[in-house]
């Protein structure tokens, strides 16, 4: 896959739980069940779970989900829920997309700021959300578990429809 052309960007579906459940697994020590993966479908009023397909490959499993995203949107706020990148393309540019794309609907759906966490010792989701212009504004103390480790909040002051965006 290559930095631009990610692959085939989707809503999914309750057919596609099992396949986000394997890639939960695979990103996170402590991942979402099938559970919080159904809760989040049911919620389509405010909430969007996107997953992105690699192109004609099965090599991501029957799916081809190689990432997703989870927001949703509460009045004018966009809270993104959770984003993971399969292992193997990590470092390419996917995740910053998909964020992007995130960000973009949610202000497309009103959201004027947007808020996440991220365990503190993961760099990389750091590194990639300040490059997108989120900041620090707090830490939730034992807020995962898994290890048991504290979490930044972070927010995005304001969001923009980049010109030219679908």
């Amino acid at each position: 896959m290559l930095i631009g052309t990610p692959g085939v960007l989707a809503a999914a579906g309750d057919e596609d739980v099992e396949a986000l459940t394997r890639l939960e697994r695979l990103c996170f020590t402590h991942p979402w069940s099938a559970r919080h993966f159904r809760d989040a479908l049911g919620d389509r009023e405010r909430a969007r779970v996107l997953v992105l397909r690699a192109p004609l490959s099965r090599e991501f499993g029957p799916r081809g989900i190689v990432a997703y995203g989870i927001f949703r949107v509460v009045l004018d706020e966009l809270e993104v829920h959770n984003l993971a990148v399969h292992p193997d393309l990590r470092n390419r540019g996917v995740g910053r997309w998909l964020v992007e794309r995130m960000l973009e609907l949610g202000a497309r759906r009103g959201a004027r700021t947007a808020l996440l966490e991220a365990r503190q010792s993961n760099w990389a989701a750091l590194q990639l959300y300040r490059s997108l212009g989120f900041e620090a504004v707090s830490v939730r103390r034992d807020y995962y578990e898994g290890p048991r480790e504290d979490a930044v909040l972070l927010r995005k002051p304001i969001l923009e429809i980049p010109e030219g965006a679908c």
